[in-house]
């Protein structure tokens, strides 16, 4: 009956500790790692390997974010795991705090940084009526019209930092 009775207790603790891990806030070095795994495994698995990024429960989907793609150049942003975003035209993702085209800052950059580029940008967040930061991480996959990418949200952290997560040693 104790047992019984400390089953009771603990599992929904438990529960909700496993949850957490599964269903938590993902941080910048989280997305950047996860950017760098999804260009490694496009580098070897060619276009055939966007349709993992497709998938809602695949590999490149963690926590509350996920790793995209884009093609810069025709200003596409490719199927990814959310509906909502297949075929958005990347220039008209606006920051709604300064209206700057975020993603069209990152094709710039990335585009011709073999570490990839950061960039900030304001927007709401389901369930709040207030714009949030929001920090993308974008790195161009060699030999490929595609580009990873993958947001967080994150209040903190600098663009100098952010920086310093994806400098290559």
């Amino acid at each position: 009956m104790k047992r019984l009775l400390l089953l009771m207790v603990l599992a929904p603790a438990l529960a909700f500790g496993q949850s957490e891990l599964v269903t938590g806030k993902a941080t910048p070095r989280e997305a950047y790692q996860k950017v760098v795994e999804a260009v490694q495994y496009l580098s070897q698995s060619g276009p055939g390997g966007l349709k993992e990024l497709e998938n809602a429960k695949g590999r490149f989907v963690w926590k509350d974010s996920y790793v995209w793609a884009t093609e810069c150049e025709k200003n596409y942003c490719l199927p990814g795991p959310k509906s909502a975003e297949i075929g958005l035209n990347v220039s008209q993702a606006k920051c709604h705090q300064t209206g700057k085209l975020y993603i069209l800052s990152l094709c710039d950059e990335a585009v011709e940084s073999p570490n990839g580029a950061w960039v900030e940008y304001w927007v709401l967040k389901p369930g709040l009526d207030k714009n949030q930061r929001r920090v993308s991480f974008m790195m161009q996959v060699p030999d490929t019209a595609y580009q990873a990418v993958a947001d967080v949200w994150d209040d903190s952290t600098s663009l100098e930092e952010l920086n310093k997560i994806s400098q290559r040693k």
